[in-house]
């Protein structure tokens, strides 16, 4: 054998031993395990992780994930706390909790304007009658999830923003959406605050309808935000830039793809189709591909902070989240 041959099959076999040593590196077996924990289980633009795993991009990225929900913000930063989650999709305003020492840090902003989340309305309801605007919900009993959560946050501002003061609106914490609704129909709250998509399930039934969008009064917000326990972080910091990568990629998967998307919503949240197609033109512009945070929008959510009486002066939320993670 001459001396080309010889150097080209020793190429060739490092060139194999690397490809065979990276795949035992992302294998099933070897694969970094994360406890990912949504703040409420049902929202369309949360179906991102589980089309990762579905179209096997976590996987790609040596990533195996083990996706839990639980009921409000508070709830899910507890549960980080307590070492029950390792990474958490939550809200803009949650950034509130890590300003008030939560173990924790925001990653990757990964939804801009609150397009998926308004005011909804049952049948029963005064404000249900067509000709009601958003002057009509002032001194309303408007339903939410808990008094830390995005829910109530956005009720309050919407509020002040209208020039009302925090007290424009009375805020009622119920928990989750079946709450919300029984509440609603039972004539306790005149309105509550939840996903427009399950705004647009109950209008199929005919027991609801969406009576307004926060995205068409609040445009510069982070909706959601990715959190990371600060001991996970540490320990696997390659593991959060590639959880990055493949949350990136996968949010960018499914703009592209429309029918992916719009399948696992009537797969996984009982869409039809056309409540699917319907949440999927009006929320996937809030869909961020770079994860990055917006100075104007954070300025947004501190002011908001101390609006809602969730902190007592306007924080500093540059110290709440980091990009050092995100793909350069």
């Amino acid at each position: 054998m001459n001396n080309s041959k010889r150097k080209l099959l020793l190429v060739a076999g490092g060139i194999a031993v690397a490809s065979m040593a990276m795949s035992a590196a992302l294998s099933p077996a070897s694969a970094q395990k994360i406890r990912f924990m949504k703040v409420v289980p049902h929202p369309f633009p949360f179906l991102i992780p589980e089309i990762g795993v579905q179209e096997g991009i976590f996987k790609k990225h040596g990533l195996e994930l083990d996706i839990t929900a639980t009921r409000g913000s508070a709830k899910l930063h507890q549960a980080m706390a307590a070492d029950s989650a390792d990474m958490g999709l939550g809200s803009g305003p949650g950034l509130g909790f890590v300003m008030r020492g939560a173990p924790e840090i925001g990653f990757l902003a990964s939804h801009g304007a609150p397009l998926n989340i308004g005011i909804l309305v049952t049948k029963n309801s005064p404000l249900y009658k067509k000709g009601m605007t958003i002057k009509d919900l002032k001194g309303a009993k408007i339903g939410v999830s808990t008094s830390s959560s995005l829910t109530y946050f956005l009720a309050t501002r919407m509020a002040v923003n209208q020039g009302w003061g925090a007290n424009g609106v009375t805020p009622v914490p119920l928990g989750g959406s079946s709450a919300n609704v029984a509440a609603a129909k039972a004539g306790n709250t005149d309105a509550f605050v939840n996903s427009v998509d399950t705004g647009f399930k109950l209008e199929e039934k005919g027991s609801a309808r969406v009576f307004l969008s926060f995205g068409d009064y609040i445009k510069d917000f982070h909706t959601h935000v990715l959190y990371v326990t600060n001991k996970f972080r540490k320990k696997n910091p390659d593991a959060v830039r590639r959880f990055a990568k493949a949350w990136l990629e996968t949010t960018k998967l499914v703009l592209a793809d429309k029918e992916l998307m719009i399948k696992r919503a009537m797969k996984q949240l009982k869409f039809s189709r056309t409540v699917a197609e319907k949440a999927y033109r009006i929320e996937t512009p809030a869909f961020s591909t770079t994860g990055r945070f917006s100075a104007k929008a954070l300025s947004v959510i501190a002011d908001g902070l101390v609006v809602t009486k969730m902190m007592k002066t306007k924080p500093d939320l540059r110290k709440a989240y980091t990009e050092e993670y995100l793909p350069k």
